[in-house]
């Protein structure tokens, strides 16, 4: 059994989607594959819809969807698009 170390980069992601738009459904099943798969338990995903809280959208800054926000660690990271490169979204999350 592997244990995550103190020292582990704990991961706060934010994805901004539009309702079950198809971009949207796509975005959420690629990340929650490369998180677990490559940092299973060490991540928090936060899933915002914003046909139901647009005012996170302002707040954000958010102007398109599928749009990822790496929160931590820092810097502060944004990927737009349905994550279908799992490339450039391990790059983005320094894996």
């Amino acid at each position: 059994m592997t244990q995550a170390h103190e020292s582990d980069p704990k991961y706060k992601l934010k994805l901004f989607i539009a309702g079950n738009e198809h971009n949207s459904v796509q975005a959420i099943n690629n990340i929650r594959d490369i998180l677990d798969t490559r940092i299973k338990d060490r991540y928090k995903l936060e899933i915002v819809d914003i046909l139901t809280d647009f005012q996170a959208a302002i707040d954000h800054g958010v102007l398109v969807t599928p749009m990822l926000i790496i929160v931590e660690p820092s810097p502060e990271t944004t990927i737009v698009g349905t994550l279908s490169d799992a490339g450039k979204v391990k790059a983005a999350l320094r894996l």
